[in-house]
């Protein structure tokens, strides 16, 4: 088998690095920074600008809190959505000369991680609905961005996000998460929820020629989301 796994967890890999926080950007990820004054801790929030693959940086909205920093600094990041929530410590750098000259010296600039810590919020209700005898199997479709359409199953699911089968090997289609677009679930009760999702992991048994999927279910709608906990509720009982 091979894993793309943005889980539990570290992430070490550069390239894995740049896709989740490129996730944070794209996704409008909750983000702040951890600042310690004296014995107080405190939470500012911000915004990841973007990044720069070739720089090896991270730019941030400027704050005041961290106005007054030194380069090579260290601070701490975090970033949540949904039932997700990362971690990293990054060093304050220098703004390039193009940055400068662009009129963003005003931004603050941190060098990528070496390493993101991620943890799952499961504080949701969560069925997993192959261990339930008496519920029907839930049909899934993938939306991916390019326009094709992938139909699999729904293992488990929370109001969070949910885990789906596919009976092909995805490996190659889905190499960059953000090529996952949206998804549509067809509950056993007959009521469809549609909804934009996030790619969190992937894991490909190349000999059953199956793929599994961990995504994070993100915009939801309100009504979506209270008919789903009250599905789960239900299979639950």
């Amino acid at each position: 088998m091979n894993t793309l796994d943005i889980g539990n967890g570290d992430i070490i890999h550069r390239k894995e690095i740049l896709q989740l926080l490129k996730m944070v950007i794209s996704q409008k990820w909750s983000f702040s920074c951890v600042i310690q004054v004296k014995k107080r801790v405190a939470t500012h929030a911000l915004q990841l600008v973007s990044l720069n693959d070739l720089e090896g940086t991270l730019c941030v909205s400027p704050d005041p809190a961290i106005s007054n920093m030194s380069v090579d600094d260290s601070l701490m990041f975090r970033a949540q959505s949904g039932g997700v929530s990362i971690i990293f410590q990054s060093q304050m750098v220098e703004a390039s000369g193009a940055e400068s000259m662009a009129g963003r010296s005003s931004l603050q600039y941190f060098g990528l991680p070496y390493k993101i810590v991620c943890t799952q919020l499961r504080k949701t209700l969560r069925a997993n609905l192959e261990s339930i005898a008496d519920v029907a199997e839930v049909p899934v479709t993938l939306y991916l961005m390019n326009g094709a359409l992938k139909e699999g199953s729904v293992m488990d699911i929370s109001t969070a996000g949910a885990k789906f089968r596919f009976k092909e090997d995805l490996k190659q289609e889905l190499r960059n998460p953000e090529t996952v677009d949206a998804c549509k679930i067809k509950l056993s009760n007959g009521v469809v929820i549609q909804t934009d999702v996030q790619l969190m992991g992937m894991v490909n048994d190349q000999e059953a020629n199956l793929t599994f999927l961990r995504c994070q279910f993100v915009r939801m709608k309100s009504a979506d989301e209270d008919t789903l906990e009250s599905f789960i509720k239900e299979v639950l009982q």
